[in-house]
Formats: C-alpha cells, structure tokens, sequence
C-alpha cells in the first residue's frame, strides 16, 4: 500500500510540474522562539552494523581513489596511462570511461591533499606527496596539448573536459568546452602548496616541477587567465549535458581565483590587480545577476537558462557540490564567496531534493513515514541510467554529498559557537528529525541541552544518508557511480573514481564532526 500511494503521489507531481514546493516552503514568518530543552530526535538506524561498515569502507574507498591513479593504482602496462593521471573508472565499454576527466582529477587530489592535511603531513602508510606531485606534472603536461577545444596560446584549450589515458588529445564529439577544470586544478594545487609550507616541506619531484613560484606562472597562472577570459562565456555543466552558465562552475571559478590572490600577491602584483576585478565581478554576477538565486525560489538554481525556459525545476545536487567545493569551513571563504554551507538557501536544495526523490525512487518508498535519508540523484529530471537514457537513478555521490553537507553544519556550528537557527523554510527537515513543532523562526542557543539533541539528530540524519551507501554497496565495498531506482543493484560505470571520493570526503568530515563536538564536551554521542 505504501509503494501504491508514493506511486500515485509521484504522479501527481509529475502532473503538477512540482507543485509541491508551494506546501513544502512556507512564505510566511511569524516571531522567532528560543528552545532550550525538550527537543528529542526520532532517527535511527542500525548502529552496530554500520559503524562496523564505515570502519571497513574508509580504507576501501581510499584504496579505491588510488587504485585509479596512473603508475600507484592496479592497471596493466598495457594500458598505457601517464603516471599521476586520474582515470574515472577502470570501465572500458558499457560504458567506457577509461579517460582522465580535468574535473574529476582534480577534485580526486583534492582529497589526497585532505588526507595529508588531516595527518599533519605524517603520511607513512599512503606516500601520497608523489602522487600529488605526479599529478601537477600531468596537468602542466596535458594544458600544453592541443585538443578539440583550442590551443595553450589562446588558452582555449584549457576548457577541455577530457584526455586519453596517456594524455593524448580525445577528439570524438563531446560536450565542450566544460570551463569548471581550469578553476577545480587551481583549487587542489594551491591547497597543496599552502600545505607544503604550513608543514615545512619541499617538494619531492623538484627537478620537474622547480618551484612554488614555477608552479604559479607555469601552471597555476595559465588557469587563472582562462577563467579571467571565459567566466562569463556558457560552456557544459559537470554532467557534460546543458551549454550555458551554472552555479558549480561559477563558484568553484570564484574559490579558484580566491586561492589566485594569494600566489599573485606574492609572485605578480600586477596581475593580481586583474584577478581582484575579476574576483569582484563574478561574486557580483553569482549573487545579483545570474538568476542562481531568485526571489519566490527558496532553493539554488544550477542553470537558470533551463528554468527559465521550464525545462527543469533548477534542482540539482551540483548546487550543493559547488558550495561544498567553493568553501573552506576554517577560512574566511564564508564572507567572501556566496552560498556557504550554512546559507538558508543551500539546506533547502537538499530539503527539496529529498522531498522529490523519496517519491520518486522506489527503492526509497520502504523509508517513507521514518526519520531517516534517502537515496538520491543528480535532478529530477535525469534520464541517464549509466548506460543510455530511460530513468535516472541514485548516485553515490549525491547521496554521499547530502551526508557531507550535515556533517559541516554540524562542524560548522561547533567549531564557531554558533546558536542553531532554524527559519521556517527548513520545518520539513527538523520536524522529520526531531519531535519539534516549527512555528516560526526558532532559535537553539549554543550548548543548550535542544542545541546538543538538535545537532546530535543532524549528525544521526547525515549517517542516515551514509547508510542508504551501505545497503547499496556490494560485499566487498565496490561502488559503481549509480544505483537502480528499483532493484538497488549497481549500474554504470564499475570502481567509479568519484564516488570512492565522494563517500570518502563525506566520512572524513563525519570524523571531523564527532571529534569537535567531543572536543567540547557535550556529550554529543550520548543517544547515538
């Protein structure tokens, strides 16, 4: 019967044209509240197995990241991939994805340069300093390579998505030019050259890469100039499927040239005179003129061109990829680029999100009427199904994704001493989760004991997410990059790159989660 009424509510949306966001969001505001006490969370899930499961999976997921890496991964001579190239998946047909994708690789190190952050630089068990440098190596080497989108003089073709295994150009037709890679690979090499001098270090393969300021005008500097020259220009989103101008690509552009300032200021005033202008201009396009936020909306719009032309609703998880991607929680990245992770308007994309797909899955459909997450996918729209197009599917990495941006809320209010403020638009999310009654804007001072219960059932919330993963997984920890919406059973791409990724920098924020709330001695496990 469950199954039958989410199937008839389903249709009803997809008559409707997602109507149910005028019952969903509440225009409306009364007085806010203040709530010291009474507030009990209502989500639960397995403990016992699933805290046996991350234990397991994290070194699985991380493994699986390295496996996919050229000359420190599991592939054969024979298939020729450069050192420190970053395959998104060991799949070769149906579908192949044997390619180095520059978004991908990235945001892969990225990760890498994470791990070593988080043990001080002690990296005994992993040696990943030469796989990071092996990587930048690559990226020097493949910006220079002519390919379908352009030439290194011009520039243009740094806007190109994706290379061979051996760092040859791919040339058949694709969705191009993607203009997020130039901007990701700042991103990852800057983070891991501010780690090499907050720790002392040197760099390990410095009879090819120089120096830090080699790096900047060699590298780093050419990315720069691609995204001074190209930010305003449409280009494909990170699902290689929509040619226009979208929030993931503005904002991981912005964080890029906030990480550009640094390295100019030391190396290229002048420039850096340039960057700062366009720093100012594309924060202004983000926040006033791109339709990414607008009025009536309560959640972010990925592309504004396709709702504008009521084409999709606008939703789509990689509203929230780019926030997480854009901001660094220990910085001042929050006051500087829009839509941080604690903005009213990010929540609500994952409120929505959750809202449409727990009907429209049906493996979600068992989850309906308990506090718990729910498997999720890219937009409601999706007709990919890993292979060609029919239904769209759960991602790994989106409902990985929701699991992350939980975590750091919760880290986020710990780590500032924030009070849990909760508008009225997030009702839905906090009354699923809590036994509390939102009437209007409801305040949780830092400490209190509704503050510990609120943000002990948040942390519980985003494990809720992490445990779809679980039930999804095969035995022995493989992650594919979907998973069918009616079977459950993994489809697409095998040892998907990004979703060992995804689950991976999720479970790392997890970590960091518990142990700031530890750290402050309110007994944040004590119902867990």
């Amino acid at each position: 019967m469950g199954n039958i009424l989410a199937t008839e509510q389903l249709s009803r949306q997809d008559n409707s044209k997602y109507s149910w966001l005028s019952s969903f969001f509440t225009s409306s505001e009364p007085t806010s509240s203040v709530v010291t006490d009474g507030v009990v969370s209502t989500v639960s899930i397995p403990r016992s197995d699933f805290e046996g499961w991350l234990q397991v999976q994290e070194a699985i997921a991380f493994k699986g990241i390295l496996n996919n890496i050229g000359g420190f991964g599991g592939f054969e001579e024979s298939d020729n991939v450069t050192v420190g190239a970053v395959i998104a998946s060991p799949s070769k047909k149906r579908p192949n994805y044997f390619y180095q994708w520059i978004r991908d690789g990235a945001i892969t190190i990225n990760s890498l340069v994470e791990y070593l952050e988080d043990h001080q630089f002690d990296d005994s068990e992993y040696d990943l300093a030469p796989v990071i440098e092996s990587y930048i190596i690559n990226a020097y080497q493949i910006q220079r390579v002519n390919n379908p989108s352009g030439d290194f003089e011009s520039l243009e073709g740094l806007g190109e998505p994706k290379f061979m295994p051996d760092s040859t150009p791919f040339t058949d037709h694709w969705g191009r030019p993607q203009r997020d890679g130039p901007g990701l690979r700042v991103i990852t090499i800057t983070n891991y050259l501010s780690l090499l001098k907050k720790y002392g270090r040197s760099l390990i393969k410095s009879d090819e890469l120089h120096s830090e300021e080699f790096i900047y005008n060699e590298i780093i500097k050419p990315d720069l100039k691609y995204i001074i020259k190209s930010w305003n220009k449409s280009g494909f989103d990170l699902w290689e499927e929509v040619d226009s101008l979208h929030l993931f690509t503005s904002l991981t552009q912005l964080k890029a040239i906030k990480n550009g300032l640094e390295y100019a200021t030391r190396y290229d005033k002048e420039f850096y005179d340039e960057l700062a202008r366009t720093f100012n201009a594309l924060r202004f396009f983000i926040s006033v003129d791109s339709g990414y936020r607008i009025q009536n909306v309560p959640y972010l719009i990925e592309t504004p061109s396709l709702l504008a032309q009521s084409k999709r609703s606008g939703l789509d998880i990689a509203s929230i990829l780019g926030s997480l991607r854009a901001h660094d929680l220990d910085t001042d990245d929050t006051l500087d680029i829009p839509f941080p992770i604690d903005d009213a308007s990010v929540l609500n994309t994952l409120a929505a999100m959750v809202n449409d797909m727990k009907y429209r899955y049906p493996i979600n459909h068992n989850r309906l009427g308990f506090s718990t997450g729910f498997a999720l996918g890219r937009y409601p729209e999706d007709v990919y199904d890993g292979y060609g197009t029919s239904e769209g599917n759960p991602w790994f990495i989106a409902t990985a994704t929701a699991s992350e941006l939980i975590y750091k809320i919760v880290y986020n209010l710990y780590s500032h001493q924030k009070d849990l403020i909760i508008p009225l638009d997030h009702k839905m999310i906090f009354e699923s989760i809590t036994n509390m009654k939102i009437e209007g804007e409801t305040i949780l001072p830092y400490g209190s004991d509704a503050f510990i219960e609120a943000t002990s059932s948040l942390f519980r919330y985003a494990d809720a997410f992490m445990d779809v993963i679980r039930e999804h997984v095969d035995n022995d920890g493989h992650m594919s990059e979907q998973f069918n919406k009616y079977s459950g059973y993994m489809e697409g791409a095998e040892d998907l790159t990004w979703s060992y990724g995804a689950l991976w920098s999720s479970m790392r924020w997890r970590i960091k989660s518990l142990k700031i709330m530890n750290n402050k001695e309110l007994n944040i496990t004590k119902s867990s």
